[in-house]
């Protein structure tokens, strides 16, 4: 049987639809894609978009109403559904999932368990006891560590200012200046802790000339434009509630033709796939190691929603892709 192919319409395609897309594209028996109305939308819809679908959701009649006007011949025969859903919610807000849910439940046929799935849970933006500090850096990174650092020097200038944000106990940059004594690394962060960590790190590898540890918010840097030829950073975004500010600030003290390397956790679709990824990757940890895994899990954000996030940024030109089981990387190489 053919599956009934269903188009999801908002304004700019960027929240309303394609997270309507997202809850319904494993939904059994329907082929489902996402477009917006207006010029600057991520996907703009089509003729051949409004010919393919046999059915079509708009979230607002304003939205019927410009397709009407711009397509009245490929939408003769077409059902068109208005879900009256404002433009109030960003991509996969709890909120909107639950409103789509209802609203398209009598219309199509979803089940339960292959439109739930797992939500964003924040964690604390902030690790800022001395135990925290001590004991996420008593945990083994080094593998994924220098593999963040290899990657990152292949990407970057031979020398150069670069800035490393939320750089916890500083166990990245160190490899990093280890194998790339020409840069000259900013390494900073919130936590008084971590920094304090970092320090005796530092000084224990023996790094103190090349790399300079301050307490600075990544979402609102003291630096001026185009400062660092190159910006890192490891597991910083699923701390924020909201990353867009950073990323923001990423591409404003980054110069022009700067390079950028950011990678992070993944969140699993699914409760389960968090905990069959925690005793994966901690089940040699203690309880409390686990803990912070499984909620860092949580807290992370899928590649869909990085990838809405950095465009709506306007950092421009960045490779965004699964990395592994458990990370995204979002990279572009100096110029």
């Amino acid at each position: 049987m053919d599956k009934i192919k269903i188009l999801f319409v908002c304004s700019r395609n960027k929240w309303r639809s394609p997270t309507a897309e997202k809850i319904c594209e494993k939904v059994r028996g329907y082929s489902v894609r996402s477009a917006g109305t207006e010029k600057g939308a991520r996907i703009r819809v089509t003729e051949g978009l409004i010919g393919w679908a046999d059915l079509i959701f708009v979230m607002e009649k304003k939205h019927a109403a410009r397709l009407g006007s711009k397509f009245p011949a490929s939408l003769t025969g077409k059902k068109v559904i208005c879900l009256q859903i404002p433009d109030n919610y960003r991509y996969m807000e709890p909120e909107l999932v639950e409103i789509l849910q209802t609203k398209l439940s009598p219309h199509l046929e979803m089940s339960e368990n292959q439109t739930n799935f797992m939500q964003r849970v924040l964690e604390p933006e902030v690790m800022d006891t001395w135990e925290e500090a001590v004991e996420y850096d008593s945990m083994d990174f080094s593998e994924v560590n220098a593999a963040f650092a290899k990657s990152a020097i292949a990407l970057g200038p031979m020398s150069g200012k670069i800035l490393d944000a939320g750089t916890g106990t500083a166990r990245i940059p160190i490899a990093i200046a280890q194998m790339r004594p020409t840069w000259e690394l900013t390494c900073i962060d919130l936590s008084a802790n971590m920094l304090k960590q970092a320090a005796e790190n530092v000084s224990r590898a023996k790094v103190e000339k090349q790399i300079k540890l301050e307490s600075i918010d990544a979402k609102a840097m003291p630096y001026p434009e185009s400062s660092f030829d190159m910006v890192i950073s490891n597991s910083i975004i699923h701390h924020l509630p909201d990353p867009l500010p950073f990323l923001q600030e990423v591409k404003r003290v980054l110069k022009p033709n700067g390079a950028i390397f950011l990678r992070d956790l993944l969140r699993p679709e699914k409760p389960e796939m968090r905990d069959n990824l925690v005793e994966m990757y901690a089940g040699d940890g203690n309880l409390h190691q686990k803990q912070l895994f499984s909620d860092s899990l949580q807290a992370a954000f899928t590649l869909a929603e990085v990838e809405m996030m950095v465009e709506t940024a306007g950092l421009l030109g960045l490779r965004i892709y699964e990395s592994s089981d458990r990370h995204w990387t979002a990279e572009r190489a100096w110029m």
